[in-house]
């Protein structure tokens, strides 16, 4: 795996979107920090430096990886339990919580490239960031620190493996067990309106099932939910 390091970037996945031509695969690129960090539905993803890992590894998909956002996911977490010995839970869709905080954000995308399928998987981690802005009430860290290119090395690998043997049903019944929305309440905007429910389960796909206040029974597949307490 090709390891490419930088003291700031404007954005690691922005980085390998435009160099996807040149870049050999896989590559991993590894930021200090970002100046115009990217998250899903165009949010930005704050990214101090030194404080975080700020990664995008880029690989060709020879499988059709339906659940590639999930499988980083998991891949996060085992690395986050192998490397500071912690628990961490899920926000669906891709979220990643620590005593009830979002220390990592994963945005997955795909790109097509002189015929070749290439994803791009950006992943953002705080590790030791303490002073949020006021917008990111639910932002957290770890509190600790690492090799940060160990570290990362370790989340590539595990979606690495993932990418050459696509074990769906393993990865599935992973994320499942690490979500903390099944049972929950949430709110969920639809058409522009905004829509109640309870989370019953995920399907095959990591879809998210919901019966809403009405009795209506809802599959999610992308968009944001608010868990209400």
């Amino acid at each position: 795996m090709n390891i490419i390091n930088f003291e700031k970037l404007d954005s690691t996945s922005t980085f390998v979107r435009q160099n996807a031509d040149t870049l050999p695969l896989p590559s991993l690129v590894i930021a200090d920090c970002q100046t115009a960090g990217r998250g899903r539905r165009g949010n930005s993803f704050y990214s101090p430096n030194g404080t975080g890992l700020y990664m995008t590894l880029l690989f060709e998909a020879k499988n059709e990886l339906t659940l590639i956002t999930p499988a980083a996911a998991v891949a996060v977490s085992k690395a986050l339990k192998k490397f500071f010995g912690i628990e961490t839970k899920i926000k669906w869709v891709n979220d990643i919580f620590f005593n009830d905080k979002k220390i990592c954000g994963i945005l997955s995308e795909c790109i097509i490239n002189n015929g070749r399928r290439l994803i791009a998987v950006g992943i953002g981690v705080n590790l030791t960031t303490v002073d949020f802005p006021e917008s990111l009430p639910q932002a957290g860290s770890i509190g600790n620190d690492c090799n940060r290119n160990e570290l990362a090395s370790e989340i590539s690998k595990i979606i690495l493996d993932y990418s050459e043997k696509p074990d769906n049903e393993s990865i599935i019944n992973e994320y499942r067990n690490r979500l903390f929305v099944i049972g929950k309440q949430i709110s969920f905007f639809e058409n522009n309106i905004c829509r109640y429910a309870t989370v019953n389960d995920i399907n095959e796909f990591c879809n998210l099932i919901v019966t809403t206040a009405d009795g209506e029974t809802k599959t999610l597949s992308s968009g944001e939910i608010s868990i209400i307490l």
